[in-house]
């Protein structure tokens, strides 16, 4: 199937769903997780989990995503 022919079929390519995917992906300690892996290792909801990303500080680590409020210094 050529993707330039048909444009309403290139959102199903393998190469497109890769690519989609990546959007979604964050780096935690140097590997890459899904909003919902993180959810799942926190223990919180997808919209918890989304809103400690991205509040930071980034590089992200586990220990500092883990708290539920980060201390200013």
């Amino acid at each position: 199937m050529d993707v330039r022919l048909y444009p309403c079929h290139a959102k199903s390519t393998r190469r497109a769903g890769l690519a989609r995917a990546a959007l979604f992906a964050h780096v935690i300690d140097g590997k890459s997780y899904t909003t919902r892996q993180v959810a799942t290792q926190l223990g919180l909801s997808l919209h918890g989990a989304a809103r400690r990303i991205k509040r930071g500080p980034y590089p992200l680590t586990w220990s500092t995503l883990q708290q539920s409020r980060l201390v200013k210094s």
